[in-house]
């Protein structure tokens, strides 16, 4: 197997990039603490000199990679949810069919996302980064339900911190489906569900 040099003249991007994809598969597959840096450069086809060289630390290598992967799917969100013209449903359908979707096509970042607060005990600055994640997650969601209130679809007393919550609830059992069940998702079906539960709940009227 072809690497490069083990040390570079200059940060390549595609070798970056390749390193910090490298660095998802095998953290997603054995979490933060099993995960070694030999095995994230085999699996990256480069040498450990070159991955020191990009990341001196596995937690700067882990911390990179949680700013690749869910800085990708942060970005798309928002571009959905700049959109102005779209009526709340399909603001709401827009947005948990792409995590519902992010999390199908890309279970190891969904997995490490899922997971982090408790796969990273005992390590406060990647705690700290992750809760940070979290919250700008968070921001996203409560501008969703901010236009739910303004168009009349959502009551104008709810509490905007508890629906926050129970909406991060709903995503976040969906999304581990998503992980843990290999089988097709009728992801549409889902998104439907989801949306149909967190205005109507589940009660028989």
């Amino acid at each position: 197997m072809m690497r490069i040099a083990e040390h570079p003249q200059e940060m390549i991007p595609e070798t970056k990039d390749r390193i910090l994809e490298a660095a998802l598969a095998v953290f997603g597959q054995k979490g933060y603490h099993n995960a070694t840096m030999a095995e994230i450069a085999e699996a990256a086809a480069v040498g450990k000199g070159t991955l020191y060289w990009y990341f001196p630390s596995k937690e700067k290598l882990f911390s990179g990679m949680a700013e690749h992967g869910l800085g990708l799917l942060e970005r798309d969100l928002l571009a959905i949810i700049s959109d102005r013209t779209l009526p709340f449903p399909d603001l709401f359908k827009g947005v948990v069919g792409y995590y519902l979707e992010f999390a199908y096509t890309h279970r190891h970042s969904a997995r490490i996302f899922l997971n982090s607060m408790n796969s990273l005990e005992g390590n406060s600055e990647l705690q700290d980064q992750f809760l940070k994640l979290h919250n700008r997650f968070n921001k996203l969601n409560s501008e969703i339900i901010r236009r739910g209130r303004q168009e009349g679809f959502l009551r104008p007393d709810l509490e905007l911190e508890r629906a926050e919550t129970v909406m991060a609830g709903l995503l976040s059992a969906f999304i581990g489906r998503c992980i843990l069940i290999e089988s097709d998702h009728q992801l549409g079906e889902e998104t439907a569900f989801i949306y149909d539960c967190f205005l109507n709940g589940l009660g028989n009227r």
